[in-house]
């Protein structure tokens, strides 16, 4: 079993990773805009990838003793769904673009890429799919709950601002607690009865 100490660094990296996230897809927005590819989607999710892989990544050499295949399951994982709306939206520019579907079904894609990762040490590492999955449902839910606040006109002054900020920096937190959960309860293979 993972140790408990290990869940709270979880939750720390991962909501580090998702803050992280932030400025790598500002500056992959703004490499796009200059080599003339600015607005694709698929910036979106190679940047969140890139910042949750790159920290998540940093704890989980620790248990799978590799860094890079739990970075680019994060990276590509979150990249394809967004690379896949923007050649539809190529086709048809009246496609609709819901993008927290886009991150529920990168977190799909994550989740089983991690699960397979995950698989060779663990027995019970089919829970890693739900619980991933529910995990960046509930990140998505979050940073949607922030948009609609922010739509509607409903947060105003500071505490608006703070509640605003709070939801969409909270979304790596409730990604990383839901996932820790699931990593602590993980049995390895050597522990079977």
């Amino acid at each position: 079993m993972i140790e408990q100490k290990f869940f709270w660094k979880w939750v720390r990296l991962s909501g580090a990773g998702w803050m992280l996230g932030i400025p790598f897809v500002a500056a992959l927005a703004l490499l796009g805009e200059a080599v003339g590819i600015g607005g694709i989607q698929v910036l979106v999710g190679l940047g969140m990838g890139a910042g949750i892989g790159w920290m998540q990544g940093r704890l989980m050499h620790g248990v799978l003793q590799q860094f890079w295949p739990w970075f680019w399951s994060c990276v590509v994982g979150l990249g394809v769904p967004f690379l896949a709306v923007d050649m539809v939206k190529l086709a048809s520019r009246d496609f609709p673009f819901y993008p927290y579907s886009c991150v529920v079904l990168s977190g799909l894609l994550v989740s089983i890429w991690q699960y397979v990762l995950l698989r060779a040490r663990f027995q019970n590492a089919g829970w890693w799919i739900a619980g991933s999955l529910l995990g960046w449902s509930l990140a998505a839910g979050l940073v949607g709950l922030a948009d609609a606040l922010f739509r509607s006109h409903s947060i105003r002054g500071i505490s608006g601002a703070l509640l605003y900020l709070g939801c969409l920096a909270g979304g790596g937190f409730l990604l990383g607690l839901v996932t820790g959960l699931i990593l602590i309860r993980l049995r390895p293979h050597h522990a079977a009865h």
